[in-house]
């Protein structure tokens, strides 16, 4: 039997911490984990620098962190970005948080309640990177980023059932289209991003057709990231602990898993 005299005695905040992150709900303990898993990783934090500094202002909001830019000692950054964060309660030794935030997140992702949030945490991390896409695809061809939130916004109910995968395929196929008017209008920015939104639209409800007549394969008009993609740290979270089992990030639209699965969704497994 081990002798409990002999044993180390963490401080009152550091035997808290558990269900202290577990109260915060599992977005936010996802977040936390994945910001703490930042600080040794060369990959981006999240999918979006939107939806990164918007889970480091939920996890401020809760009293979890603190926001910093300052050199001052006890400062934490992540390795591959600006983002710097302090802590106002004293949790103990880095990898003692880094180890007990990891085995709070699995234990709060096993219970049935959390259904709900891992399908909205999943559904931010796909809207962040189709967002970051289109601003990078709009870069690519020297048209302005700053119109990627306007294109998402007017595509939102459009291509709401399809993939992120297929979302990927419409942005390349609209970005080329964007590219052509760019040039055919003596640089418009405004009808290249008219003309992109039109092809989008357009290849969009085509596939549509094509998914609901059963002549759409899960893999065809897809698109995902090459192998030297850097995965950002929380969706590595979300893939390796959090995924509703069954489902494909890639392949699938954000939700639960359904008893009787479309077409599209079999054909992709």
């Amino acid at each position: 039997m081990v002798c409990a005299g002999t044993q180390p005695t963490l401080p009152p905040a550091a035997r808290d911490l558990v269900p202290y992150a577990q109260s915060l709900g599992l977005v936010r303990l996802a977040a936390w984990y994945a910001l703490e898993l930042s600080i040794s990783r060369e990959a981006p934090f999240s999918t979006g620098t939107a939806l990164s500094h918007a889970l480091l202002g939920r996890l401020e909001g809760a009293g979890a962190i603190r926001v910093s830019q300052s050199q001052e000692p006890g400062i934490r950054r992540s390795l591959y970005e600006p983002l710097a964060w302090f802590y106002p309660t004293d949790w103990g030794e880095p990898h003692h948080v880094q180890s007990k935030l990891q085995a709070a997140l699995l234990e709060l992702a096993a219970s049935h309640d959390t259904m709900d949030s891992k399908v909205e945490l999943w559904g931010a991390l796909a809207n962040a990177e189709i967002e970051t896409y289109v601003t990078h695809l709009l870069r690519r061809h020297t048209l302005d980023p700053a119109g990627a939130p306007f294109i998402m916004h007017l595509m939102a109910d459009e291509w709401a059932n399809h993939s992120l995968a297929r979302k990927r395929y419409l942005a390349w196929y609209g970005a080329r289209g964007a590219a052509a008017a760019f040039l055919q209008t003596g640089m418009d920015q405004d009808a290249a991003r008219n003309a992109m939104l039109d092809e989008m639209r357009r290849r969009s409800r085509w596939l549509a057709s094509r998914s609901a007549s059963n002549k759409l394969a899960g893999e065809e008009y897809r698109f995902v990231p090459d192998l030297n993609w850097r995965r950002p740290v929380l969706l590595d979270v979300f893939l390796t602990m959090l995924l509703p089992e069954g489902k494909s990030y890639w392949s699938d639209v954000p939700g639960p898993r359904r008893e009787h699965q479309s077409k599209e969704d079999r054909t992709s497994q």
